[in-house]
């Protein structure tokens, strides 16, 4: 086991947190850019808030309104030159994932808006490395992505349907302000969807990385069993701000290394899932919980351990004695918890047509084999695995 953990960014966590708002934004810069989605933020009066409370500390703004479910290069683009005609010297993220994951790029683009999208891999040659970046703060309005605490960014070029990530150290956010209450006014389908979001971020290591970084193995079951439980308390109760505080700690630690540095593996749920919400613009969430449980039923037989100590350590089921037997319940198990809480789903849901997948799996191999001809996992998936998951 060899790594380097590194995570910089400053987090203030708490119910009622958000009133520091300003103080904190004073000591990222003289004016940022505040950067928001499509209209929940301020129809819930957040960013009426925010505008008075970064007024009263001193911190000049423009507002950027309109940043997509799933974030699109070309809005990036037009928020980074923004930035740079008002002269920002900051992105304030005030949303979800997605406005996170766009502050990250706008952060890039305000050094280069031509070029932004060389920053980000999309199975080009050679990836142009970030070597500057606007600083950044943000305020999550929602528990799932985990982008409050990690060094990358999802986007998706809309001219081409490709959703491809950018990664560099240079975008961990300085400040993270995090307050569960923002989130007791998300909707229950959007808030479940993050629930199982942040699930897979460390799903994706558990089963695909490292099986002897026994301590991270552990803490990851922790997580899960956590998210799995109080999940399944706040889709009987959203507006219980106690509940949305329990899963909003296991969204942020998620992807900040502390529970998968030494693990590491491959992520070929997301990779699978992106392609999806690419062509059809859905839910990251829904996307994950539609092909995760197939994923696993499909690949598990290669190394059935991990997914048999899934199905005891999460799902809290009695060993049959065998690992595939186990393994097997585990995802029956998975299936009926996403069941209880509204996400077992089918291609119908998100009217998917079969017959566009085979361009879809073309795809995923085209953006995520990074040239090997497959997808990496715990079982490397081939083009016709790809389709077949997806089939099923």
């Amino acid at each position: 086991m060899k790594f380097t953990f590194y995570n910089p960014t400053r987090v203030y966590f708490g119910i009622g947190e958000f009133e520091r708002m300003g103080e904190l934004a004073a000591r990222m810069g003289n004016k940022c850019l505040l950067v928001i989605g499509q209209g929940s933020a301020e129809r819930l009066g957040f960013l009426k808030r925010a505008e008075d409370m970064l007024a009263d500390a001193g911190v000049n703004y423009a507002v950027f309104r309109g940043i997509e479910p799933n974030p699109h290069l070309e809005t990036c683009v037009e928020a980074a030159r923004m930035a740079i005609e008002q002269k920002c010297d900051f992105v304030l993220a005030l949303g979800g994932g997605s406005v996170m994951d766009a502050c990250k790029a706008i952060a890039v683009g305000f050094y280069d808006p031509d070029n932004l999208w060389d920053y980000i891999n999309h199975g080009q040659e050679k990836v142009t490395p970030v070597k500057q970046a606007l600083p950044i703060m943000v305020v999550p309005t929602l528990a799932a992505t985990g982008s409050e605490m990690d060094p990358g960014a999802v986007i998706t070029r809309w001219e081409t349907r490709e959703k491809c990530v950018i990664w560099s150290s240079a975008l961990f956010p300085k400040i993270s302000l995090i307050d569960p209450a923002l989130t007791v006014s998300v909707p229950l389908d959007y808030t479940m969807d993050g629930v199982f979001d942040m699930a897979v971020h460390v799903m994706e290591s558990y089963f695909n990385g490292d099986q002897e970084a026994v301590l991270q193995g552990r803490l990851i079951e922790g997580c899960l069993l956590t998210v799995f439980t109080e999940g399944k308390k706040l889709y009987s109760d959203p507006e219980n701000v106690k509940l949305r505080e329990k899963v909003q700690w296991p969204s942020s630690l998620a992807l900040s290394g502390f529970f998968t540095a030494g693990r590491d593996g491959n992520s070929p749920v997301h990779q699978l899932e992106h392609v999806l919400s690419a062509r059809w613009d859905i839910s990251h969430g829904r996307g994950l919980a539609l092909i995760m449980p197939r994923w696993m039923w499909y690949v598990l037989p290669t190394n059935p351990a991990p997914f048999a100590n899934f199905a005891r350590n999460v799902m809290q089921l009695s060993s049959k004695g065998n690992d595939l037997e186990d393994a097997q319940a585990g995802v029956r198990a998975l299936c009926d918890w996403l069941d209880s809480v509204g996400l077992f789903l089918t291609l119908d849901d998100f009217k998917i047509p079969a017959g566009e997948l085979d361009a879809a799996a073309a795809d995923c191999l085209r953006l995520y084999d990074r040239g090997q001809g497959v997808i990496g996992g715990v079982k490397p998936l081939s083009l016709e695995d790809v389709h077949a998951i997806y089939l099923m």
